[in-house]
């Protein structure tokens, strides 16, 4: 080659390097997809959080709040997180209901934990089937909420006359022939216990009346007198202990020597602080199980009492009452409102920290029960299920 082609083509040769670098050689891998977040589906919890009830209404929202993060915490994720948006019905009939609407706008509320007492849920019911919603009642006991016809409600805790027969067929058996009083004042709650305490005792077999009393014009020791007169041999307290444990006093004061019972009204601090002695070894009733003889929760137990520090009747029944939107949320891929309410009218059996759940038609419990309990100066002694299923030892 002569001189003038080799200067010629060594200066191609670097000319074609300045135009295209080197580079280094990287195997190219697979593509790279973007982050994938789970959707999250919401429980929606429309109770009372402000006002003389806002405790018991914030309990059921600490206990939907633990069940969520169970779920979330020690479940695998495949399809979705849970969550829960809560909604102050401020003891207002209108804003409960209205809350129903507003929690309808979000799409991803499939279900409804509500209310706290049952002027609110009755005040609510038409608007939670209107906009589809399936409701879980974890506190309300009255008889009205599902006797209204409504498909989507489902109730924990037995009904407020289930709950007086559940409470004379334990407390009455093997007591022949003795005289039963049912004694309620006038008001929210009461009648329909003390009614249903006494149909179970005629049909057993027991002389029974209901004695009802007007709650604003009532002496104690007057009523205690009235009570009297019947000669009873059990007198069963259909109420509230802040309102009939003073007719309870009298009775003992007057010479009363015979048995006392009494309904949910008296499952609470007032009734030992005050009343133990009156009451002394009578069976008080509870929807409550004694959550340390339940086999079959005793994680759960543990990891509730971890995020909530104490377990109250409201924060249980609140657990309870999510457990069961998330079981059959899972039983039937429900993601929907639509599909939640399906899946849980079709029916079966959903175990909970409280018991195992399947409803009738109305949404009631298929077999409730109520849990009865022995007063004591040191506190509340469990004493036996109304209906022995095996659930609590």
């Amino acid at each position: 080659m002569k001189r003038r082609g080799f200067i010629a083509a060594a200066a191609a040769a670097a000319a074609s390097g300045v135009a295209a670098p080197s580079r280094a050689q990287i195997a190219p891998g697979p593509p790279v997809s973007p982050q994938r977040y789970l959707p999250q589906i919401n429980i929606a919890v429309n109770v009372t959080l402000s006002g003389p009830l806002q405790k018991y209404g914030q309990e059921v929202v600490k206990g939907v709040q633990a069940a969520v993060d169970e779920q979330n915490r020690f479940n695998t994720l495949l399809s979705n997180v849970w969550g829960m948006r809560a909604y102050d019905d401020r003891n207002d009939p209108g804003v409960a209901s209205s809350n129903a609407s507003v929690a309808a706008a979000d799409f991803n509320c499939i279900g409804v934990v509500g209310n706290l007492t049952a002027p609110m849920t009755l005040a609510a019911l038409s608007r939670y089937a209107n906009v589809g919603f399936a409701v879980i009642c974890p506190t309300v006991t009255a008889d009205s909420v599902t006797k209204r016809g409504y498909h989507n409600v489902y109730r924990l805790p037995a009904r407020d006359s289930t709950s007086g027969r559940l409470f004379a067929g334990v407390a009455l058996d093997g007591k022949r022939g003795v005289t039963a009083v049912a004694v309620a004042f006038d008001g929210d709650y009461g009648y329909e216990v003390a009614s249903g305490f006494v149909a179970q005792a005629q049909n057993d077999h027991h002389p029974a009346q209901v004695l009802l009393f007007p709650l604003a014009k009532t002496d104690p020791t007057q009523a205690a007198r009235t009570v009297l007169d019947r000669a009873p041999g059990y007198v069963f307290l259909a109420g509230k202990s802040a309102e009939l444990g003073p007719v309870a006093d009298a009775m003992r004061t007057l010479g009363y020597t015979g048995e006392f019972g009494a309904a949910d009204g008296f499952y609470n601090s007032e009734t030992i602080s005050t009343y133990a002695k009156t009451l002394k070894g009578a069976y008080v009733a509870s929807p409550m199980p004694p959550l340390d003889r339940v086999p079959s929760a005793v994680q759960l137990v543990t990891d509730f009492e971890r995020e909530v520090s104490q377990i109250t009747t409201q924060s249980a029944f609140g657990y309870a009452a999510a457990q069961v939107v998330i079981a059959a949320s899972q039983r039937g891929n429900a993601t929907s409102r639509q599909s939640l309410l399906r899946t849980l009218q079709l029916g079966g059996t959903f175990t909970t920290l409280v018991g195992q759940f399947a409803f009738n038609i109305s949404g009631d419990p298929l077999i409730p029960n109520i849990f009865l309990y022995t007063v004591d100066a040191d506190g509340f002694k469990f004493a036996r299920p109304a209906i022995r299923n095996g659930f609590v030892y």
